[in-house]
């Protein structure tokens, strides 16, 4: 039996595999906190997050797989996510930073076109993360639970031993929240509480580098 399906593993070395391993570089893009008004004081608070900079680090499990094309997994992975940005209120300007790091739990599909080595790939990532954000020397940190989707592709160099891959993807979040007006200019820990749920990254490109055996 088993030298019966050593055709079709030859044929699809990848989806032999049971371990992934890869490493991503993202590039986080944050959200920008559209100009808001601090309601009686006429005053526009508005900000804005670079493109940012971090990793991601993941190890997925085959769960199963239909014919020779289609693979199912599920995986673990560590991620950080920082920007810089700027915050500004009426003339004044000052410099922002923003983390997310933590740990998450996914699932993901992959789809074989036959005989070239390359996949798509379509999977979700429910991603518990530490969200921190600083300016001026006041910071805010929350607890966030987010699923992001990711739509990526993938393409196996050719090896007899481990079959490792190149892999890009687009990723953002399945849902997010919003900023919140505020009620007073007095009022910082209201601004820092909109901050903490508009002033997420919302999308990212990753591009990385993974093994699989």
């Amino acid at each position: 039996m088993r030298l019966a399906l050593l055709p079709i593993c030859l044929a699809g070395l990848p989806l032999c595999a049971q371990w992934d391993l890869r490493l991503e570089l993202p590039r986080p893009t944050g959200q920008n906190l559209p100009q808001t008004l601090i309601t009686g004081t006429g005053q526009l608070v508005a900000g804005d997050l670079s493109t940012g900079k971090g990793f991601i680090a993941s190890a997925h499990r085959q769960l199963f797989q239909i014919g020779p094309l289609l693979k199912f997994e599920a995986g673990l992975e560590y991620s950080q996510f920082t920007a810089d940005g700027t915050l500004a209120k009426g003339a004044a300007s000052q410099g922002t930073t923003l983390k997310q790091q933590g740990a998450g739990v996914g699932v993901n599909a992959q789809v074989w076109v036959p005989f070239v080595g390359i996949a798509g790939e379509l999977g979700l990532i429910q991603r518990f993360q530490r969200y921190a954000f600083d300016t001026a020397g006041a910071s805010s940190a929350k607890d966030l639970s987010r699923t992001w989707l990711r739509v990526g592709a993938r393409w196996r160099i050719p090896s007899v031993v481990v079959h490792p891959y190149l892999a890009a993807s687009y990723q953002q979040p399945v849902s997010k929240d919003r900023p919140v007006k505020l009620g007073s200019a007095a009022d910082l820990a209201s601004y820092f509480t909109a901050q903490g749920s508009g002033q997420e990254f919302e999308r990212m490109w990753t591009f990385g580098v993974g093994v699989t055996f």
